[in-house]
């Protein structure tokens, strides 16, 4: 493989903002899974919308992108929970049905048996919501979520499932054989937002009895001094502090690190809000481009929008998306209603929208 780690971060930080040290430890752990090592599986804890999904389709591009990674394209996520039945048990057999899919969507019809086999086990694999199998639900514990652990690091370290396929044959005719897939072969990313995880630790971090001196900040306001003590979740957290959230420790012994993802800042929000093709304000842009409209926001406004979102840290980027919705759904509505939407040139021809940080401020006014 041609790609070092510090080449496969250089291309994921062109589609994921503000997440520098999680994408370092998700490059190597890409880097290992090529290269065939059997670890490097990574558990990522951040709110929601701080970007675990984002990463998981900068990888998809990553492999898309450079044909040497062909056989390691299939990339699937899935909720944890699906490994649980209405009846509380576990079956990890869902986990294969849904890869075979993916990857008969990656490989297109007329793929072997073996292709397909071959492929499956070279996937990554994102496990969304593992907080939501931890082994204490309500201060009780969850049983079905210990299965689910159980049964996840099995995979994890590795185990050969047989697997029925049916695919065309070298002649052509449909067959049904069975493939021996090693799951140890597989890379993977369990992601979680782990929501009462901040408070379980501040609560440690901050009891009499913890020993520890919180940071300080000292801030100037109208000649008085203000003193402040901060807390992060990423300078205090203990791999100990998820046994207590109720993971078991031998399934937190198969991933190479705990990696906490970055609470994003109003600087960090703006770009979100700006760069990404796929992001808020060029798909705003795309809209407003069907009616003949030129969009456009100034530094300002972007900033104004960026500072409110950042009120809602435990939604993340997902708070860009209601902050300027706020503000441009009166005008996607009827724009030439406006008065804001003036032509380019005066004969009726293209128009032109600005967003500045007066229409932010009336748009985020409370109603009345």
């Amino acid at each position: 493989m041609s790609m070092k780690p510090v080449e496969i971060h250089e291309f994921l930080s062109s589609s994921v903002i503000g997440q520098e040290e999680t994408l370092r430890y998700v490059s190597v752990a890409i880097f290992k899974h090529l290269q065939g090592e059997k670890y490097g599986n990574l558990l990522l804890i951040g709110n929601s919308g701080t970007g675990k999904t984002t990463i998981m389709r900068g990888i998809e591009s990553l492999y898309n992108a450079h044909q040497e990674f062909a056989e390691y394209r299939v990339v699937l996520i899935m909720n944890a929970n699906t490994f649980a039945t209405e009846e509380g048990a576990v079956d990890t057999s869902r986990l294969f049905s849904r890869l075979e899919e993916r990857t008969r969507q990656v490989l297109g019809e007329g793929a072997t048996a073996e292709q397909i086999g071959r492929s499956m086990e070279r996937a990554t694999v994102c496990l969304d919501e593992i907080d939501k199998v931890s082994g204490m639900i309500g201060g009780k514990p969850y049983v079905t979520g210990i299965n689910i652990q159980q049964a996840v690091l099995t995979l994890i370290e590795g185990e050969r499932v047989p697997h029925r396929i049916t695919a065309p044959n070298k002649d052509g005719i449909l067959e049904s054989v069975t493939v021996w897939i090693n799951t140890g072969q597989m890379l993977f990313l369990c992601a979680g937002a782990f929501e009462t995880l901040y408070d379980q630790v501040f609560h440690r971090v901050t009891s009499p009895k913890s020993g520890i001196k919180l940071p300080t900040t000292t801030t100037y306001v109208n000649g008085k001094i203000t003193i402040r003590e901060y807390f992060t979740l990423r300078h205090h957290f203990r791999p100990e502090d998820l046994f207590e959230y109720g993971m078991q420790p031998q399934f937190l012994s198969r991933f190479d690190n705990a990696v906490i993802l970055e609470d994003l800042t109003a600087t960090t929000l703006a770009r979100i809000f700006k760069e990404p093709a796929e992001g808020v304000l060029q798909t705003s842009q795309h809209f407003f481009q069907k009616y003949g409209i030129k969009l456009e926001v100034t530094d300002d406004a972007v900033q104004k929008i960026a500072d409110e979102a950042s009120k809602s840290s435990r939604i993340g980027a997902r708070a860009l998306k209601s902050v300027y919705g706020r503000i441009i759904k009166p005008f996607e509505f009827d724009p030439f209603s406006r008065q804001e939407v003036k032509p380019l040139n005066g004969d009726g021809g293209p128009h032109r929208l600005v967003i500045d940080d007066k229409l932010v401020s009336e748009g985020l006014k409370p109603a009345v």
